[in-house]
């Protein structure tokens, strides 16, 4: 049997860690469904204005706020925790790279995919998610 060491609960550290994440996680997250609410509703993205090219990436730039905290959750945590979060970070973008091959070299066989760039982003999120969730129950 392991010790009460091993399966102890997360420690005041360990969750003031995770409190700051979320503070910093969050409010990209709702300001990317704000955008991009916006940019569904008002964006004329099938128009041809040039000004659909900005409203296009412009979810991008709350985006960039969940790099930012993702980034800055790396740098707070502890070793295992940062070992664990990039070894989840390498499954998933090893899987955007693989599926990105795939899709790439149906593309030259004549397959027309139209959300290449949507399929490519959600094997990697999901990639991520589960090798984070794998590497989590090694524990």
């Amino acid at each position: 049997m392991t010790s009460d060491i091993d399966s102890a609960p997360s420690s005041a550290g360990d969750r003031a860690r995770a409190r700051a994440y979320h503070r910093d996680f969050w409010p990209g997250i709702v300001g990317y469904a704000v955008v991009l609410t916006g940019v569904v509703v008002w964006g004329d993205l099938d128009g041809d204005s040039p000004w659909r090219l900005l409203w296009a990436v412009l979810p991008v730039v709350p985006a960039l706020w969940v790099v930012r905290a993702v980034l800055r959750h790396l740098r707070r945590i502890d070793d295992y925790q940062r070992r664990l979060l990039l070894q989840g970070l390498a499954i998933g973008f090893a899987t955007a790279m693989i599926t990105s091959m795939t899709v790439g070299f149906l593309g030259i066989a004549g397959l027309a995919l139209p959300v290449v760039g949507w399929i490519t982003f959600g094997a990697g999120m999901l990639g991520w998610a589960a090798g984070a969730g794998v590497v989590g129950l090694k524990r």
